[in-house]
């Protein structure tokens, strides 16, 4: 067709025709409601959905839309005239099915505590991505705050496991890392010992687990190994399984009398190879000062953060929400205890303070630092100790500085030394490499000078 100039319109300098057009769009959620009628309806029905007793009257082009799983099947199957599809269901899964099918017409689903589960696992079977996401942000924010440890830890973290959903095993993480201690005792011994081995991977990664040392939790390890019901986590079989979890274990924070329990278990004399390594790295870690172990690259992996542990150590693992932090004016203590370098054994208390921000950042000649403060707490002798604080992730050290200080009832507080000092700038920008999950992670490890 040939245009003339009364095709075109100028706009702005440009030249369109009169025959393109701008793109509009109806309302989606009155054409969704306007599906919903055709939902368990035979008009236009071309499928029926046979789920136990129950039948659906459905439409192959809605399931087809929604689901690349039920397009395969239809496709597959399809001879042109209407088609019963029987489906198998866990009894859950049934009684839930009519609001999973509902939703795959209309996208609009009402959750509560008794359906989420089976819809989410319905929407994981059939691949119906949009329902995954509701299910899983409806569990985590409205039924995992509001149910007990049993409950979070033999369903929904078993499931999450299972299906790998990484937020919600995350989410299931941050509530048994904070009652860890009860996960070991007694009373949850045969659920700890059904423990399926990617439920055990997950627990063992997780850097916040509050316990009371890292030596516990290679005990109730062992007492996974070893237990009566899985034969096929010893013997020969178990070398590909102890390779998986040795590097998550944190040797490195296990006392030396520690270390050579473990050295002289069962386990580890028949799989002598897979041990050697990692014990003779810890043995090296602690023995090597603060300062040495700076130098280490092997000392900067995952096995070298500190987890939450509640003995009297001479460690600390501090988190602090990066929001906090970027507060004016305002410095953040952090108080905890360490044994005592004489006999008998008492404890030290100390406070680690981080400055805030002072208000310099607009000043281009001077950077606004932070800075960290140890304060030594109720003096009853002199101490001098050499000291490593470190800013970490989930994987890694990020951030290494050391030094030697000496504490007196006069001169009870010092500054930490940062041979290289770092600018707020650098904190609190929205991509800074020292954030982890929007909050900072601090180690700091103290050792008495003789």
């Amino acid at each position: 067709m040939r245009l003339n100039s009364a095709d075109f319109v100028s706009v702005k300098n440009r030249k369109i025709s009169r025959h393109e057009g701008t793109d509009w769009f109806g309302d989606d959620r009155e054409s969704l409601s306007d599906l919903a009628k055709f939902y368990n309806s035979p008009q236009f029905s071309d499928v029926n959905l046979k789920i136990g007793e129950e039948s659906f009257p459905a439409h192959r082009l809605i399931l087809s839309k929604s689901s690349d799983v039920f397009d395969r099947m239809l496709s597959q199957r399809w001879n042109g005239d209407k088609l019963d599809l029987e489906l198998t269901e866990d009894p859950m899964c049934q009684i839930a099915f009519s609001s999973f099918l509902r939703f795959l017409y209309c996208n609009h689903v009402v959750l509560h505590r008794d359906n989420c589960l089976p819809l989410l696992v319905l929407a994981d079977k059939y691949n119906v991505t949009t329902l995954k996401k509701v299910c899983l942000d409806f569990a985590q924010s409205e039924i995992l705050p509001v149910i007990d440890l049993k409950e979070i830890f033999s369903v929904w973290f078993s499931y999450a496991t299972k299906a790998y959903h990484p937020s919600l095993i995350k989410s299931c993480m941050e509530v048994i890392a904070l009652d860890f201690d009860v996960l070991m005792s007694e009373e949850w011994e045969k659920d700890w010992q059904e423990l399926h081995r990617d439920q055990m991977v997950e627990i063992l990664k997780c850097n916040e687990l509050q316990l009371a040392n890292e030596f516990k939790l290679w005990e109730a390890l062992l007492k996974w190994i070893q237990a009566p019901s899985h034969s096929e986590r010893r013997g020969n079989t178990a070398g590909p399984l102890m390779a998986l979890l040795l590097p998550l274990i944190r040797f490195p924070f296990m006392t030396a009398d520690e270390l050579s329990q473990v050295e002289k278990s069962n386990v580890s004399e028949m799989h002598p190879k897979l041990f050697q390594p990692p014990l003779l790295l810890a043995y090296k870690f602690q023995a090597l000062p603060l300062a040495s172990r700076m130098t280490v690259n092997d000392f900067t992996k995952k096995q070298f953060l500190l987890r939450k542990y509640r003995d009297i150590r001479w460690d600390r693992r501090i988190n602090l929400a990066k929001s906090l932090l970027a507060k004016p004016c305002q410095d953040h203590a952090f108080t905890f205890d360490t044994r005592s370098s004489t006999y008998p054994n008492s404890e030290w208390k100390w406070t680690l303070k981080l400055s805030g921000l002072s208000g310099l950042s607009s000043n281009p000649v001077k950077k606004d630092v932070l800075r960290i403060l140890l304060i030594a707490e109720g003096m009853d002798q002199s101490r001098s100790i050499e000291y490593l604080f470190q800013i970490v992730n989930e994987k890694k050290v990020l951030f290494s500085t050391s030094g030697k200080k000496s504490f007196t009832k006069t001169r009870y507080y010092s500054e930490l030394e940062m041979e290289k000092k770092i600018e707020f700038d650098d904190l609190l920008n929205d991509e800074s490499t020292y954030t982890c999950n929007r909050e900072f992670i601090f180690q700091v490890f103290l050792k008495p000078i003789d």
